[in-house]
Formats: C-alpha cells, structure tokens, sequence
C-alpha cells in the first residue's frame, strides 16, 4: 500500500512534515517485516507488574510494563511512558479479560495530538522536551516536542477495534468490600516466559517434580541385583529426565525464554514420558500453541506431565526377598498389601540341574504358603499354592541365565493365608543343589 511505500527525495523538492512522517512509516514498515521474517509471536509482555494495593480499592492498575505491542510498537513504562490511568472495576463487571491497549496507526488520522489536555484518541501526544546538545563542549539546550505513546487499560467488553492491545489480567469479580478478585492462573500474553508468574511457578514445579523422580529412579538403578530389562526402561527414562531437568535450569537462568519455545521443550518432555507412563505408549497431543491464550496450552502440557511424572514413581517389578530360616523354610514379607490385588506373583528358580528337569519337577516338590501354616503344609503333605510354568521369562524382572520362571496361583487357599498374614513362606522338599529363589510381584499382571 502507497501509505507505507519509501518516500521519493529529489533536487529541488519542498520538504514538508508529510515527507519526514512517509519516511518514519516506512522505516517502521521495513522493521516489522523483517523481525517478523525472523521470529513469529513477536508481540507480548517483557515484563509486568500491577498494583496490588489498587486491587483493594477496585482498580486495575499498572506499576511496570515493557513489551511490544501487536502492531510492532514498542513500550517501557513508566521510563519512556506514562502508566495508563488505572481502570475502576464496575460491580456487574464479571469473567472480563483487561487489555493493555494503544490506538493503531490508521490511514487518514492522525497520529499524534498537539494539545494534551484535549483528550483525543491519538496514539501519541506532544510533550516539551530540553534536548542537550550532543557534541562535546556545546551547552545550548532547545525545546523539542517529542511524542508519548498514550497507553490505556480497557476491558473486553468495552470494545477493542481500532486498539493493539495485549491482554494482562483477567477479573473474576469485584467483591462486596469492593476489592477486584483476579485469576490467579491468568496467564498474559507474554514474549518472555518470566514475565508470567504462573509459568514461573510452572517451571519451578516440574523442576522439584523431576528432581524427585530422577533421584528415585537412580536409587533404585543403585540397588544391587536388579539389572535387566526393566532396569534398562529405568535407564531410558532417567535419561530423558536428567535431560529435562538440565533444560529447565538452564532455560530458569536465562533473562528471557519465548514461552512457544518453553512450550515446544515441554511438549517433546510429555511426549518422550508418554513412552514408558501412557497405556498405548503414545502422547497426548497437546493444543496447538495460542500466544493470546497461553493458559490453554501451559495448563494442559502440565497436566499431562504431572500425570506422567507421577507415574513413574511407581516400581514395576517389586523383589520380595525370600529369607532362608530353619529346616530350609524361606520367608518373605510383602510389606505393600496393594501388591495382593494389582499384581501377580512369579518365583525364578536356578540351580545346578538341568533345567527342563527344574521347570517338570519342582511344581511336585515345592509348598507355598503363610508362615503360620507352612509347618502343616510340610508335615501333612497338604496342598500350598501351586506354581506353573511360564511360557517365556516376564520381561518386568531382571533376566538371568539358567532361571526357570512360574507362576504362582493367587487364587488358592493357600494363598488367601498369604494375603491375610502379609508373609510368605517357601518349602523345597528334598535336595536341590545349588538352588536360588527370587520371588517378584508384578504390577499390572494377572496371576
């Protein structure tokens, strides 16, 4: 459009202030064009801070305010501009989200306004300047008119066409006592994501619940006699967190981080979670990033990463150490009742035998029962829980070579003791050499 073309300068012209005005918005117009070509979102808070004092009475207020407005216009105050004028809370004013808000450039009006006390809705209004000298040893000082951005604060319902605006608040209600109740979890549409005390607090949040997972799972990778496939999921997992928790300190030290690319790093952490916590091992695919509407996108990411966070805390496959007591009975508690109703008990079995020999064998010659009647188990030569052997290794629980691996019958007698007792006791009649038991329970399993 010819409003924004370069300014053609000749020999000889009249130079008038419409001259130097084309030429000030072309420069702009090139400017925007190619910041834009260079980063989208390019709009939003640097930094805000509103007054809370101002809330008790029923104004929404501004202390400080940087950023870049939708139409590329820059702004600092209260260094380069005034505050807006703090904007009074009507009773029936409910669910309105306030815009910080500036006139927008438009052809055929004008753009500045000479007279302040006029009032009129001009982007700019003149103000007196004594503009120093800048040449070294010149002293003079001369009036300068210069324009200040004139900001305003407007509620949604009052009408937003003809303004670039940013909205920074959201207000819930204005309160009997006449106080401004606002949304705590608004989040402003900000280019810097400490800009925003709600992500902040995001940030700091997933930071803590990482640092936790990360230190669990370590713990248990530490754990000696717990190598194998399930300890190498631990190892990916951990892998994908230490990277994580190394990105957020990072990104929480930097003095400004684009919320689309904060969002972008979180949705790829939920993602790579979603591997080893979401049923069908695959993400949830997160909204499309709304830089106007930045809550939608950080409050559903968050979910899904608290979910997926807490999921890892818990073990798979929980050992149950079995105890060799006298005349070669084992016991084992199982101090995790949960584990009788959400998991399925399996024994592996090794020894200096062959193990086809092991797998036919040892379902004759084994009891299974509570501590208080493995004795009867034995001496009366009474039925414990039986065991079955299973097709293949269970890929939860360490592999070792030479293990033969069964299943235990939860649905037995036998077995119902071993739930009421919160003990198990093992009996292997006859001599065996060699023989090593390991009992695991294994969440998410049928027995």
């Amino acid at each position: 459009m010819t409003w924004e073309n370069k300014p053609v300068w000749s020999e000889g012209m009249f130079l008038r202030p419409q001259h130097f005005q084309q030429f000030e918005r072309f420069t702009d117009a090139q400017l925007d064009a190619r910041v834009g070509a260079v980063r989208s979102h390019g709009s939003g808070f640097v930094a805000l801070q509103l007054d809370e004092g101002l809330l008790k009475t029923g104004k929404v207020a501004v202390v400080r305010a940087a950023g870049v407005f939708d139409d590329g216009t820059p702004f600092r105050c209260p260094e380069e501009v005034a505050a807006p004028l703090p904007l009074e809370v009507l009773r029936d004013l409910r669910d309105q989200v306030v815009h910080l808000c500036v006139p927008r450039r438009r052809p055929g009006t004008a753009d500045v306004a000479l007279d302040p006390a006029g009032r009129a809705e001009t982007r700019f209004v003149a103000e007196e300047f004594e503009a120093a000298d800048a040449v070294y040893g010149a002293a003079s000082r001369v009036p300068v008119n210069v324009g200040r951005l004139q900001l305003s604060l407007r509620a949604a319902s009052d009408g937003l066409d003809g303004y670039a605006s940013l909205p920074l608040a959201r207000i819930v209600e204005r309160r009997a006592d006449d106080s401004v109740n606002l949304d705590g979890g608004f989040i402003p549409c900000v280019m810097n994501a400490g800009a925003s005390a709600t992500i902040a607090g995001f940030l700091s949040e997933l930071e803590g619940m990482l640092h936790q997972r990360g230190e669990a799972i370590a713990g248990r990778l530490a754990t000696p006699g717990t190598k194998g496939i399930a300890d190498v999921t631990d190892v990916i997992m951990l892998k994908s967190i230490n990277r994580a928790e190394a990105m957020l300190k990072h990104m929480r030290a930097m003095p400004v981080v684009h919320p689309a690319d904060l969002y972008g790093e979180l949705c790829g952490l939920a993602a790579e979670l979603a591997t080893f916590t979401a049923k069908d091992n695959r993400p949830t695919f997160m909204p499309l990033y709304a830089h106007r509407d930045q809550r939608l996108c950080f409050d559903a990411v968050m979910g899904e990463l608290r979910r997926s966070l807490a999921t890892v805390f818990e073990q798979t496959a929980v050992p149950i150490p079995l105890e060799l007591r006298a005349y070669g009975i084992r016991v084992g508690q199982i101090a995790d009742r949960s584990l009788f109703t959400t998991a399925a008990f399996v024994l592996a079995v090794r020894a200096a035998v062959d193990t086809e020999a092991l797998r036919a064998n040892l379902p004759r010659v084994i009891k299974i029962g509570s501590t208080e009647h493995i004795r009867d188990l034995v001496m009366r030569q009474l039925p414990g829980a039986d065991i079955h052997p299973l097709p293949a290794e269970p890929r939860q629980i360490p592999y070792r070579a030479g293990s033969v691996y069964f299943g235990i019958n939860m649905r037995s007698d036998a077995w119902t003791a071993v739930r009421t007792s919160g003990a198990v006791a093992v009996h292997v009649a006859g001599e065996i050499p060699d023989l090593v038991l390991d009992m695991w329970a294994i969440r998410g399993s049928e027995g």
